[in-house]
C-alpha cells in the first residue's frame, strides 16, 4: 500500500475514532439512561433509535474517503438530534439544505466536525445565533456557519483536536485531488468549499 494511501486511511480511522468519541458516547448514553430512571421510555427509545441509525451510518462511513452528500447530511441531521436532546433548553436548528445533487460526494467527517465545533461556540455564548446551510452546484459544494455575531475565536477548546483531525485530512486528500477552500475570514463565521472536477 502506497505511503499516501495508508496515511489517509490511518487518517480517516482516526476521524471516525473522533467521532463516535468516549464523550459523545457517553453523553448519549447518559441521556438515555435519565430517561429511563425519569420512566420516560417513549424518548430512552428515540434516542436509541437515533443513536444507532448515528451509529451504522458511521461505521458505513468509517471505510469510505467519500461519502454521498446526502448521506453525510443524513449524518448531520441525526447527530443535531441527539445534541437537541442533550441541550434540550437551546434550539439548536435544522441545515438549510440548497439544490442536493443525489451523486455529489464529500470527504466523510469533515462536515460533522465543523458543524460541533459551532455548535459548541454558539452554547458558550447563549446569545450567537447558529444556522447551517448546505449548498451544492455544478461547480462546487459549500459548507457555511453563520454565528452572529461572530465569536472571538474560531474553535472551542473542547474540539480543537478533532478540528485539527478534520483539516489535516483535507490536506492529505489534497494529494489525491481534492481542491477546497476553508475560509475562516468570512464576516459570519466559516465557509468549506469543495471544488468539483
Amino acid at each position: 500500500m502506497p505511503q499516501d494511501d495508508l496515511h489517509s486511511d490511518n487518517n480517516l480511522l482516526n476521524s471516525f475514532k473522533a467521532f463516535m468519541g468516549s464523550h459523545f458516547a457517553l453523553n448519549v448514553i447518559n441521556s438515555i439512561q435519565s430517561d429511563i430512571i425519569l420512566k420516560d421510555n417513549t424518548s430512552a427509545f428515540g434516542t436509541l433509535q437515533i443513536y444507532s441509525r448515528l451509529y451504522k451510518t458511521s461505521i458505513r462511513h468509517s471505510n469510505e474517503q467519500y461519502v454521498l452528500l446526502s448521506d453525510e447530511i443524513d449524518l448531520l441531521k441525526d447527530y443535531l438530534s441527539l445534541e437537541q436532546i442533550r441541550f434540550s433548553e437551546y434550539r439548536i436548528p435544522s441545515i438549510k439544505e440548497i439544490h442536493i445533487d443525489p451523486q455529489t460526494t464529500v470527504p466523510s467527517f469533515i462536515f460533522q466536525s465543523l458543524v460541533e465545533n459551532a455548535l459548541l461556540l454558539s452554547l458558550t455564548d447563549k446569545t450567537n445565533h447558529l444556522k447551517i446551510t448546505i449548498a451544492d452546484t455544478d461547480q462546487s459544494t459549500q459548507l457555511k456557519i453563520s454565528l452572529t455575531p461572530k465569536p472571538g475565536k474560531n474553535i472551542h477548546q473542547k474540539v480543537q483536536s478533532k478540528v485539527d483531525l478534520a483539516i489535516e485530512r483535507l490536506e492529505v486528500m489534497k494529494t489525491g485531488g481534492l481542491q477546497y477552500v476553508l475560509d475562516w475570514d468570512k464576516e459570519d463565521f466559516m465557509e468549506l468549499t469543495y471544488l468539483k472536477q
